[in-house]
């Protein structure tokens, strides 16, 4: 009652919702069920969606395949084909990502290690440099993103060949890149010349030739690390390629539509309440999606199982990692809060797990008129009145603490939710 009393008291006129609970069930909500601009907090439901339809043990692939025998040191055409790996990058782009606490740690596969592999097999000279990038669709930006997005660095533009996030530079300031699929096949070039292999001119966008063979590949890190990282720093343009990824295995079209489309139907079959939900992009990005806070909670619920439970291990922690790493300094909430924040003008959520001697699940979202500045303050308030629900004795488990290994399953195509409430 004290709690309930204290968030309405908080939320006075906004215009907002929150919904808690323990494993037990619902312990205070406001308006759970009403829609919502949530902002990136809905990378929870594109995670979960992820897990579930992908396999958190899945891998996506980057290929080369070439024409004519390697051994022999020349091939008349080498193909680059794009898998839908967000995390492709050169070793300038990493430790640019190095240099900043938020994206310290961030996981990688690296483009020197495939023009590595091409050399080992014998290539010394190629005739022309082949791009293949067409798993996905063409639409690089959803129509509803603001320009502003990328030239602020956001989010780059979307392809299943994508280096360097999609950007030719971040700092001073960020500039994308025009074509992902010819800027990533042109800077695979730059590494191979510099590994003494003679390319004959620029990428070009082509077919995968009937003759050519596979000569090398590299692999994402799995699907339950992707998820992590992207729910730890709230990387949009990784969110946006999974939903296309989506997309592809769930109805075979590498389309934002047909992604979202797929992820709320798996979303609901993994028990999910998405009355009023609605997914336009994978990220948040897009004012036309909306969400509730019973949905959210719904989401972080399902971090509980082992399969899905990389949504856990990805949330940000209170002072310490990931968007959270500066916020909540001095609460007593550092380590304690683990969650997912959402920000863009006039919006600011959170959602995920505090430790009050039992593993509360809650969300938070407030829509309204306000920068970042005030939005970071309003969810900080609002988590410290959750953080004030009174002590219980704990459950069997608490939230996990964030380098704790869990176990996950290697199954794809989860649909049956858990028959009881997890801790």
């Amino acid at each position: 009652v004290r709690l309930q009393r204290d968030l309405d008291g908080a939320y006075g006129a906004g215009d907002g919702c929150f919904d808690v609970m323990t494993a037990a069930g619902p312990v205070a909500s406001r308006q759970a069920d009403v829609p919502y601009i949530g902002a990136s907090t809905q990378k929870l439901l594109t995670g979960a969606a992820a897990l579930a339809v992908l396999g958190p043990d899945s891998t996506l692939s980057t290929r080369v395949l070439a024409t004519g025998d390697p051994a022999s040191g020349s091939v008349d055409k080498l193909v680059l084909v794009g898998g839908g790996d967000p995390l492709l990058s050169t070793e300038e782009f990493r430790a640019a990502l190095a240099s900043d606490p938020k994206t310290a740690g961030t996981p990688s596969t690296s483009m020197e290690a495939l023009a590595d592999a091409v050399v080992a097999k014998g290539v010394r000279q190629v005739g022309a440099l082949l791009v293949v990038d067409d798993r996905y669709d063409a639409e690089r930006y959803h129509p509803t993103w603001p320009a502003s997005y990328r030239t602020e660095g956001q989010v780059g533009p979307v392809g299943a060949l994508t280096v360097n996030k999609g950007f030719s530079r971040l700092k001073p300031t960020p500039v994308p890149v025009d074509d992902p699929g010819l800027a990533a096949g042109n800077t695979f070039a730059g590494l191979l010349r510099a590994r003494g292999v003679a390319v004959g001119g620029g990428a070009q966008r082509g077919k995968v030739p009937e003759a050519a063979n596979e000569i090398a590949v590299v692999e994402s890190t799995p699907v339950k690390a992707l998820v992590a990282e992207v729910v730890r720093s709230s990387d949009n343009l990784a969110s946006e390629m999974l939903i296309k990824e989506i997309g592809v295995r769930a109805a075979k079209a590498g389309t934002t539509a047909a992604g979202t489309a797929a992820a709320a139907k798996q979303l609901a079959d993994l028990g999910v309440p998405m009355d009023g939900v609605v997914l336009a992009d994978g990220s948040g990005l897009s004012r036309e999606n909306r969400v509730t806070c019973r949905a959210l909670v719904g989401a972080v619920d399902l971090g509980a199982r082992p399969e899905l439970a990389a949504l856990w291990e990805g949330m940000a922690v209170a002072g310490q990692t990931g968007t959270l790493a500066d916020e909540l300094l001095g609460s007593g909430l550092e380590g304690r809060l683990r969650g997912k924040t959402g920000f863009l003008n006039g919006v600011t959520g959170l959602a995920g797990l505090v430790d009050v001697g039992r593993a509360l699940r809650f969300s938070l979202i407030v829509n309204g008129s306000f920068g970042e500045a005030e939005a970071i303050r309003i969810r900080g308030r609002l988590a410290q009145i959750v953080a004030g629900f009174p002590q219980a004795p704990p459950p069997d488990a608490l939230v996990p603490a964030p380098a704790a290994p869990v176990p996950v399953a290697t199954t794809p195509g989860i649909t049956t939710p858990p028959t009881a409430a997890a801790p």
